[in-house]
């Protein structure tokens, strides 16, 4: 189904009660259903129309609506053809919720009678003057959360049996100004006549306007009962097409039927077309009451698309008058006004307007102005003469002032942006005719002008050869062309009657012309020299792109192959060019070599990116392998062991880092990359060494904590000489106890092989054999100042 769809809870719409509900209806001139009749046909002497203002007021001045900006949609046409039908549907719509507006829902139930404005089948016309819906609709725009006022407006049918014309024009012109769309209901096709009328209406209330540009705003023409959808789709899509065929002004139309499309067209800043089909044979039932199962399928589709699109809230046109946005009590001084200029002496009568009479006094003005013109051409031409161009041009021009003159002092009915259209018209007209003067006496000139110009065309074309494109040094170029034009003058005089070039005004405009097509072979030669350049741009940068995108090259290796791919490039433009240029100065290369250049500084950034995102690579391979092998932070090597995996890692990150890269015998990147792995193996170096060193300090902090729990006993002990021989003959057995611990406890912070040569492990021992000879000093001394080495040897003797 073809509807419009717009996101639920965006948008806000509500029926407000007024003053016309059931409950406050009263008095004899307040109608019980249907929209209330503010315009109408008056019966007094001396007035043609009335406006009922207190009951409008009603409508416009509430305060809920009075200052919210209006959106006004009138449905007019002929008699009997449904508009009220159609104007309930909408009501129906507005009055739907928002959820059912986004759905089929609003439609209503399927025996649900179709209520709001009055209408009934037969014959006889019904609605009279114009109604308007007494019930204002609430809406709020989507998106800016503007609220409007939707009103919706029934008009009179025209051409019944008890109106004439002036009624007719006056009833469509009020709608016309005071809706924001305008529904021109129409039954089965847009017809002539209807176009005709449509003329006549909006011209009688473009009188009454006061807009500057165009006076109204959209019209929609509503096809009911279409019956060719195989010609035409229903809906927007066939209607759009249909009106194009029936309103598009065509050159072959007669001038009358083209006036009126462009009238129309004038008139309105928005033209649309809906088709619709026949609702069905039931609605031809006096029982009918426009319940949906008595509506055909087709109908109720095309109600889906037909009235979301009026009546969405993304889609709603508000009224606009001199750019401004009409605001509801504004709508009902506009009421006002334009009642009473109909009811003024101001506007003539519409039967008058577009009289046969005004036709003819325009036709015969046009008439005589054409008789006029051939006239004076006659007068000056004779077939066995031919003149210049130049004074065909002056005869041309007065005979044209002469007709001009002629039609301006005819007296012309109409309005005045009719007669002065009419004169464009036969401005263009008489305009056109010059070139049938023209055309016996410059035969031979357009044909020595064509073979000149052929012959300009094949000098400069014998310079392409092979190549299907002009490309020149500009100078070259410029030679080129003096030497085309000089061939093609060559051509040109010996067809032409020798007259001063000075004075040969075609001659010079053939000069301008060559020199235009001059231009014009600039434009393209230039277009060309810049395709030659993007085109050697290009070589250069696919030959280079290897170079940038991998993972980068030594700066030797990228010059070299810029200058490979410079020379390729610059050998290549020149293949491009017709002839090699022998200018000194050639801008086109010069800006070929810029780009190079600019590129070449770019590659060169790439490579260094690619070149220090490689060494970062390599860098973190050396460090991930250092890593892995070391192990928590205070480990050591011992350093011939720091090597072999110094050696280890720095082979991986350069087979890293040589991984597909392109070889080089100077490679300032593997260079600069070898030297940090260097600066890196140093600082190595000095970390293990601080860390061997940390090692043997905490491993001979071990060892004198536990010599220092078994040398050091309390006072009363030390005096016992029993205890100090038996600890003089237990300390090399804690020594070696400590010892051990120390050394395992060094052994622990170690990470890779050990080496037979040590100087740390050696420090070590040599710290702990020192300190031992201080722990056992103090207790040899103890000894011999206690006497005891009788004592010592007798344990001696007795362990033996």
């Amino acid at each position: 189904m073809l509807f419009m769809k717009t996101v639920p809870g965006l948008a806000e719409t509500r029926c407000l009660s007024c003053d016309f509900s059931s409950a406050n209806m009263s008095g004899d001139n307040m109608p019980q259903l249907g929209g209330i009749q503010v315009v109408k046909v008056s019966q007094e002497p001396g007035r043609r129309y009335e406006l009922d203002e207190e009951s409008l007021a009603r409508v416009l001045l509430r305060p809920d609506v009075r200052n919210l900006p209006v959106v006004v949609v009138s449905v007019a046409g002929s008699y009997r053809g449904g508009k009220s039908f159609i104007l309930d549907f909408f009501l129906r719509y507005l009055k739907a919720p928002r959820d059912s507006q986004l759905s089929t829902q609003w439609l209503g139930e399927e025996d649900a009678v179709l209520e709001g404005f009055d209408w009934r089948g037969g014959g006889e016309s019904h609605t009279k003057g114009i109604h308007l819906w007494p019930e204002p609709i609430i809406v709020t725009i989507e998106g800016t959360g503007e609220k409007v006022a939707v009103l919706l407006m029934d008009t009179q049918g025209t051409f019944d049996t008890e109106s004439d014309m002036g009624d007719n024009s006056t009833i469509f012109a009020l709608s016309v100004l005071l809706s924001s769309v305008q529904v021109y209901n129409l039954r089965a096709n847009i017809g002539e006549d209807d176009l005709q009328h449509l003329q006549l209406f909006t011209e009688y209330g473009r009188l009454a306007s006061t807009a500057e540009d165009k006076p109204f705003q959209t019209l929609l023409f509503l096809i009911r009962d279409w019956m060719s959808a195989y010609e035409h789709k229903y809906g927007y899509v066939g209607g759009e097409a249909l009106m194009k065929k029936k309103l598009a002004p065509k050159p072959t139309q007669k001038k009358q039927l083209r006036e009126v499309r462009e009238h129309i067209h004038s008139c309105f800043e928005k033209l649309q077309c809906f088709l619709m089909p026949h609702p069905g044979l039931v609605v031809a039932d006096e029982k009918f009451r426009g319940r949906l199962c008595d509506i055909t399928e087709q109908f109720r589709v095309s109600l889906l698309e037909l009235v979301p699109s009026l009546l969405d809230p993304n889609n709603l046109t508000p009224k606009i008058i001199n750019g401004e946005k009409v605001q509801a009590q504004g709508l009902l001084e506009f009421f006002k006004r334009y009642v009473e200029i109909f009811n003024s002496d101001d506007l003539p009568e519409a039967t008058t307007i577009f009289q046969a009479t005004a036709d003819a006094c325009m036709m015969s003005a046009l008439r005589e102005a054409r008789e006029c013109y051939e006239t004076k051409m006659d007068r000056y031409i004779h077939e066995d003469q031919s003149v210049t161009t130049s004074m065909m041009h002056n005869w041309h021009s007065a005979a044209i002032a002469a007709a001009v003159a002629l039609f301006e002092g005819k007296k012309k009915l109409g309005s005045q942006d009719n007669v002065a259209a009419h004169l464009e018209d036969l401005r263009k007209e008489l305009g056109a005719r010059l070139s049938l003067y023209l055309w016996q006496n410059d035969a031979k000139l357009r044909d020595a002008l064509s073979d000149a110009k052929k012959k300009y065309e094949e000098t400069v074309s014998a310079v392409c050869q092979e190549q299907t494109r002009l490309c020149l040094h500009k100078q070259d170029l410029r030679k080129l062309h003096n030497q085309a034009v000089e061939a093609a003058l060559a051509v040109f005089d010996r067809t032409r009657t020798r007259v001063p070039h000075d004075l040969d005004s075609e001659r010079k405009d053939f000069i301008q012309n060559l020199e235009r097509s001059y231009e014009h072979l600039c434009i393209v030669s230039e277009q060309n020299n810049r395709t030659a350049i993007l085109e050697s741009r290009d070589i250069y940068q696919t030959h280079m792109k290897y170079a940038g995108d991998q993972k980068g090259v030594s700066s030797d290796e990228l010059k070299r192959q810029h200058t490979m791919g410079s020379d390729k490039a610059i050998n290549h433009f020149h293949s491009l060019r017709n002839r090699r240029t022998e200018e000194a100065h050639d801008p086109d290369e010069e800006r070929l070599l810029e780009d190079i250049q600019k590129y070449f500084e770019d590659f060169e950034k790439t490579n260094l990116h690619n070149n220090l995102l490689a060494m970062q690579v390599a860098e973190y391979t050396y460090n991930n392998c250092v890593f892995s092998a070391w192990g928590p932070q205070s480990c050591c090597f011992h350093p011939n062991a720091l090597e072999e995996l110094h050696k280890d890692a720095f082979d991986r990150a350069l087979q890293q880092f040589l991984k597909d890269r392109v070889e080089s015998d100077q490679d300032d990147y593997k260079d600069k990359l070898i030297a940090n792995l260097k600066n890196r193996y140093e600082d190595l170096q000095k970390i293990n060494d601080f860390n061997n060193n940390q090692a043997v300090d905490h491993s001979f902090g071990e060892y004198t904590r536990r010599m220092d729990k078994h040398s050091q006993p309390g006072l009363s002990s030390i005096l016992i000489a029993p205890f100090i021989i038996k600890l003089h003959m237990l300390m090399p057995k804690y020594h070696e106890k400590a010892k051990t611990a120390a050394l395992s406890m060094f052994i622990e912070k170690r990470r890779g092989r050990s080496y037979h040569d040590d100087r740390y492990l050696d420090g070590l021992k040599t710290k702990m054999n020192e300190a031992y000879e201080q722990y056992t000093q103090p207790l040899q001394a103890l000894i011999r100042e206690l006497g005891l080495q009788h004592l010592l040897l007798s344990d001696l003797h007795q362990n033996t």
